[in-house]
């Protein structure tokens, strides 16, 4: 049997290993390819942005490697009802056009670094500036540190990925293109 073949919009270690989790939860042979994508979003999106980065990423990645499926995760500011949240928008494209998009778990964003953000810096930047933990983007990242090792970026991610993959499990129930063979 061959091997289903997952472009990763991305070669953050953290990704790519979130990635080869999930799809080896659902296929016996999974083949993981770290691809260097471009989101074409500002570099801490917010809203739409981190949507929309998302799937630029999976999008370049599936076109790039020519993948059965490409994965975009893109961390973004979310803004509902007056409060800001931190999260991972994951999107994943397959060969046939379908497109499945879904978040990760939430996080509200401390008000401490807010001006932070509002002038323009990523949240790994201002973690690792707080803590002192160098490539906290490709370790635990500012989840592992604010729930005390509890949640990793890599276990964040995977919740996402996971709520992505509902539709490609229930393809019927969702309108999606004849299942890939």
């Amino acid at each position: 049997m061959s091997a289903v073949k997952v472009a990763v919009g991305s070669e953050n270690p953290v990704k790519v290993n979130a990635v080869r989790e999930c799809f080896s939860a659902f296929f016996k042979n999974v083949e993981v390819l770290p691809v260097r994508a471009d989101s074409s979003v500002p570099s801490q999106p917010r809203n739409s942005e981190t949507a929309r980065g998302a799937i630029n990423r999976a999008r370049e990645a599936i076109s790039k490697a020519g993948a059965d499926y490409g994965v975009g995760i893109e961390g973004g500011l979310m803004e509902l009802d007056g409060r800001k949240y931190f999260t991972g928008f994951c999107a994943i494209v397959d060969r046939l056009g379908n497109v499945s998009t879904d978040t990760s778990g939430w996080f509200e964003c401390p008000a401490g670094i807010m001006a932070d953000i509002d002038a323009g810096e990523e949240l790994g930047d201002i973690t690792m500036r707080l803590t002192g933990i160098k490539d906290i983007k490709t370790r635990q990242g500012a989840i592992g540190i604010w729930t005390r090792g509890a949640i990793d970026r890599k276990a964040l991610y995977a919740h996402g990925l996971y709520m992505c993959l509902v539709p490609y499990l229930n393809r019927e129930l969702y309108g999606l293109k004849k299942p890939l063979a």
